[in-house]
């Protein structure tokens, strides 16, 4: 399934749960709400990919993305992604080419799409350049979790990216209903939360507010 980019930009939820019970107890919550469902790195070392086809199996009508990081194996990991029920999985920009390219071909003989993760990347805007170029459709600007004490997401990087590329965008690590404006005027397609939706008090509560808030910005 691609992800369309009519109309406001998406909410995707990361499910960074430890157990499926906890995913899918949060997707209870949530899912009227988002567009696109993240099963998480640590759900997926957890669980396996298997946490994927067990949380699509009970809401079939969400875009599901598989958070592998993939960094090597482009070909082979991407497509264990794809046969387990992910519509996008994740490579890492600091892959090699060769490693993303693989990524890619996987996907168009699964019909699903790539997402490169920026986390970490020395110098993201050229590398977005050159990523759009070899055909990568969704770009992620990501502040690392271990970071997000002292760096929030880059509003300004964003804007930047934006401004060199066409592809879809996305941003994510540490957005909160107060910031997820700033993300949106700077460009951003996609907005990934986590923690601001999964540990608010009313996790549904919160996600509601974060899609009125992007529906608002369209209008």
């Amino acid at each position: 399934m691609v992800v369309e980019m009519t109309g406001a930009p998406k909410l995707q939820i990361a499910l960074d749960c430890l157990t499926i019970d906890a995913a899918l107890h949060l997707m209870e919550q949530v899912h009227h709400y988002v567009d696109i469902v993240e099963v998480g790195t640590p759900l997926i070392f957890e669980e396996g990919l298997g946490a994927v086809e067990q949380i699509k199996s009970k809401y079939p009508d969400k875009i599901y993305m598989a958070d592998l990081k993939i960094m090597d194996a482009g070909g082979i990991e991407a497509g264990s992604g794809f046969a387990r029920g992910a519509d996008i999985v994740t490579v890492l920009g600091i892959a090699a080419d060769v490693t993303i390219r693989a990524a890619l071909e996987s996907a168009d003989r699964h019909g699903g799409e790539v997402m490169i993760d920026l986390i970490n990347a020395p110098d993201p805007v050229p590398r977005c350049c050159e990523l759009e170029g070899m055909g990568v459709p969704i770009l992620c600007l990501h502040t690392a979790f271990d970071r997000q004490g002292s760096v929030k997401a880059d509003s300004q990087s964003l804007a930047e990216v934006r401004r060199q590329v066409a592809c879809r965008v996305a941003v994510a690590g540490g957005i909160t209903l107060d910031t997820l404006p700033a993300v949106v005027d700077a460009g951003a397609d996609i907005v990934i939360v986590g923690g601001a939706i999964a540990r608010a008090p009313d996790p549904g509560e919160a996600a509601a507010s974060m899609k009125q808030r992007l529906a608002r910005r369209l209008a």
